[in-house]
């Protein structure tokens, strides 16, 4: 049986983190983490609210779209609950202007030139 195991994990070094979820805090809420407290305004943008709005006409983002909530500069938010099964891109936007993709999800993607996260709902 160990065996088994080692060979299953040998086999998906490499392939398998496309199932590494994105970061979630200790209590498993579902709540992604992000650090910087440097931030006047961080926000969680993605597939599932328009990026905020910036994929309108304008290009501008929302203000008040996906915004996190901060402790100390310790910003917190959670995706939506009903989010289908399926493939999202997620970033968090910092002071409305820089895209930063979630350091603890390795998961990576470009949306619109700029480097996002993705995170799986199965």
């Amino acid at each position: 049986m160990d065996k088994l195991i080692a060979l299953s994990l040998l086999l998906c070094f490499g392939s398998c983190a496309v199932f590494v979820p994105a970061a979630t805090d200790e209590t498993d809420t579902g709540q992604l983490v992000f650090h910087h407290s440097a931030a006047g305004r961080v926000q969680l943008v993605g597939d599932w609210n328009n990026w905020g709005g910036a994929t309108d006409a304008t290009g501008m983002v929302d203000p008040s779209s996906g915004v996190m909530e901060n402790d100390n500069g310790i910003w917190t938010a959670s995706p939506p609950d009903d989010l289908d099964k399926g493939r999202y891109r997620y970033a968090f936007l910092v002071n409305g202007s820089q895209f930063i993709p979630d350091p603890a999800n390795p998961e990576r993607t470009i949306f619109m030139e700029h480097e996002v996260s993705v995170l799986l709902i199965d």
